[in-house]
């Protein structure tokens, strides 16, 4: 098996949906006024076609009905329907919308190219928009994204070289879609930088709330960025049919770089400062959760540097939920650097297992202890994510605790989405409540393993417990 680590492959593009169908859905410039469907014969032609109150006005569009061999014509809405019985209900409707005798649908023969059809009926001044109609199907989610996969194995591509994400279905995150994207949720990721054009990332990515805490200002791609866009990716890639899909994928994502920046450094700890800058940021009532992403130069857990212990619990005290990576030094995340006890913080600390087709084991390098709320997939080997290399790139091998902590980052983002008033404790209790079983060394403990789906069920029943 080929190995990919900062050496992305660019994803080919293709079509994602079939372009084969029957329907298509016109909406009519508003000065044609459609009035006439006509079912009769034209001259020696069985032809169906539209009229309209100004002579000659829909010649053109029409022809392209002929053209196609149109089977069917008839209005978008029921004439019968409440709208016509009662039109006062209109009255304070926005003026933009449209006419509901402005919309019909036409039936071409089936296995007709209707997303060409719509294309050039498009082209037609009289035409506002014409949108293929294709077979409609029970509102379960359909994974458009190519790199998402379908299963907790592994499984290589061999034309792109990219795998795909295992770890999304190992975590139940796609049951818990079906409940929540992450929508009205904050995640800001503090870190070592972003491309923050990355074509899974630039839509969610909120750049009025990018923070440089190193030097003050807003520049969030200074220096190293490879390691915030792979956070980000799994964190919170969009579900846009490219790419991969982030555990929240619609939450809004504030970029915070701390390790370096264009301007002078400012004194004291820049990542204590980028999680105070979080924590009194105005959001606008949205819930924020913090994904630190940082440990110490012996892999140690970085809550031991006393501004970030203090800025951690001060943020936790102000309603922020604050994940934490646990470090990668297969020490006890419990003890500082010099062998003395960190003070508790209350944090959401992550440990990360690795890859098996069945068990979820702890990754030989992740840290562990009692302090440890819960464990994700990290391993080394295979995670895969978005790359900074281009903005179409993608890589394989992410992992570690720096894996592992954005997918219960996103997974906080989902069970907030569904009920905002959850504490920073219930949260805790939620993830460990509803996590199962991992297998580590005596000694070891590392929480337990992350099911996102479970998690956000229970979330959603505090709402009425």
């Amino acid at each position: 098996m080929a190995e990919f680590n900062d050496d992305p492959k660019i994803r080919p593009r293709g079509e994602t949906n079939d372009t084969k169908g029957s329907i298509i859905e016109v909406e009519f410039d508003r000065e044609v006024n459609p009035n006439t469907f006509s079912m009769q014969p034209d001259n020696t032609k069985n032809l169906k076609k539209i009229t309209s109150a100004k002579p000659n006005k829909l010649d053109n569009f029409n022809a392209i009905l002929e053209k196609y061999n149109i089977q069917k014509l008839e209005p978008s809405f029921n004439p019968t329907s409440t709208e016509s019985l009662a039109p006062e209900t209109l009255k304070d409707m926005p003026s933009d919308l449209p006419n509901s005798q402005d919309l019909v649908r036409l039936h071409f023969p089936s296995n007709s190219d209707i997303k060409g059809i719509a294309k050039e009926l498009k082209e037609l001044p009289e035409v506002k928009r014409a949108i293929p109609v294709f077979k409609a199907i029970p509102p379960t989610l359909v994974f458009g994204d190519p790199l998402l996969g379908s299963s907790d194995t592994v499984k290589l591509d061999p034309s792109t070289g990219l795998e795909n994400q295992w770890y999304i279905f190992r975590c139940n995150a796609d049951k818990a879609w079906n409940n929540s994207t992450g929508k009205d949720v904050i995640v800001a990721d503090i870190d070592f930088g972003y491309k923050v054009a990355h074509e899974d990332l630039s839509n969610n990515l909120d750049l009025q709330n990018a923070y440089n805490s190193f030097d003050g200002g807003n520049n969030v791609s200074f220096g190293e960025s490879s390691h915030g866009t792979a956070v980000m990716g799994i964190v919170g890639a969009q579900s846009n049919n490219v790419g991969l899909r982030g555990f929240s994928p619609e939450a809004s994502l504030w970029p915070i770089q701390a390790n370096s920046g264009p301007g002078t450094a400012l004194e004291g700890d820049a990542f204590a400062r980028a999680i105070e800058w979080v924590r009194t940021r105005n959001s606008n009532g949205k819930r924020k959760v913090i994904n630190l992403e940082v440990q110490t130069g012996n892999f140690g857990n970085y809550e031991q540097i006393p501004s970030v212990n203090l800025a951690i619990r001060r943020a936790i005290s102000s309603g922020v939920v604050v994940c934490v990576a646990a470090g990668n030094g297969d020490r006890d995340a419990d003890i500082d650097d010099l062998g003395d006890p960190i003070p508790v913080t209350g944090s959401i600390l992550v440990g990360a297992t690795q890859y098996d087709a069945v068990q979820n084991k702890r990754a030989w390098f992740s840290n562990f202890g009692p302090r440890i709320t819960i464990c994700a997939p990290g391993d080394s080997d295979h995670d895969i994510t978005c790359s900074h290399l281009a903005v179409d790139a993608y890589r394989n091998k992410f992992g570690g605790t720096s894996g592992a902590t954005p997918k219960v980052a996103g997974t906080v983002a989902l069970m907030l989405s569904v009920n905002p008033g959850l504490s920073h404790e219930e949260i805790r209790q939620i993830l460990i409540n509803s996590g199962t079983d991992v297998i580590t060394e005596q000694g070891k403990p590392v929480g337990k393993f992350l099911n996102t789906h479970a998690a956000v069920e229970s979330a959603k029943a505090a709402l009425t417990s």
